[in-house]
This record gives structure tokens, C-alpha cells and sequence, in this order.
């Protein structure tokens, strides 16, 4: 089993990048919504590690919440290159970080995943 850590910090942009220099993913892609990647997604530009990573945008709203949304989750990181060696960081409220474990954890026999939450529910 994965060791589980929740991180509370002041300067995300900081916490991630050194988190991710300690790590060794082939891949990283980032799952969000509409409404998040205009308003929160922002807030991780700079980060070095994300420059050129794909990013994976659903629409807003619990009814896109569905099978097929994870599908077209699966479709795009196999599109992109994803392996069992990827992480998928998921940046958005329940829907997303609901949709991106539920997503990552058959693909590939299972990527990891760090929850980036928006809101006090996820």
C-alpha cells in the first residue's frame, strides 16, 4: 500500500514543485474542470515540473460525473503516453478528485494521484 499524506501549506506553488523534484513519475498529467482551470489552475503556472504537462479538462458540475467522462479520462492519458509509472495530479473540488482516483486506480494496473482540492468538500 501507498503511504497517504495530507499537506497543509502557504505557498502551493513552492510545496508542489519540491515534492515533485523528489519524485521519479515518467509522466505527469493534471485533471481539472472548466471552472477551476480559469479560476485556481493559475495559481500553479511557474511550477517547472508542469511546463509542457497535459492537462485534462472535464466540464464543471456534478452531472458531468459519469463513466463516460472516465473514459475520455483513460482515452486521454493513453492518447498522451500515460504508463504505471505517471501520476495524475487531480486540482478541483469532489467531482474531480472523486473522478481522477476513481480514474487512475485501474489504469495501467493503477497511477498515482495527489488531490490539489478547491473547496472544503474534496
Amino acid at each position: 500500500m501507498t503511504e497517504q499524506k495530507v499537506v497543509i501549506c502557504k505557498d502551493l506553488k513552492a510545496e508542489l514543485e519540491m515534492f515533485l523534484a523528489t519524485q521519479n513519475y515518467d509522466k505527469l498529467f493534471v485533471l481539472t474542470d472548466t471552472n477551476t482551470y480559469t479560476m485556481c489552475y493559475p495559481l500553479l503556472e511557474g511550477v517547472t515540473q508542469l511546463a509542457n504537462t497535459p492537462v485534462i479538462i472535464v466540464e464543471a458540475v456534478d452531472t458531468h460525473k459519469s463513466l463516460e467522462q472516465v473514459v475520455n479520462i483513460w482515452s486521454r492519458l493513453s492518447k498522451e503516453g500515460a504508463t504505471r509509472h505517471s501520476l495524475l495530479i487531480n486540482v478541483g473540488g469532489g467531482m474531480i478528485t472523486d473522478m481522477g482516483g476513481f480514474a487512475a486506480a485501474p489504469f495501467k494496473r493503477g497511477i498515482q494521484t495527489i488531490n490539489i482540492p478547491t473547496t472544503l468538500m474534496a
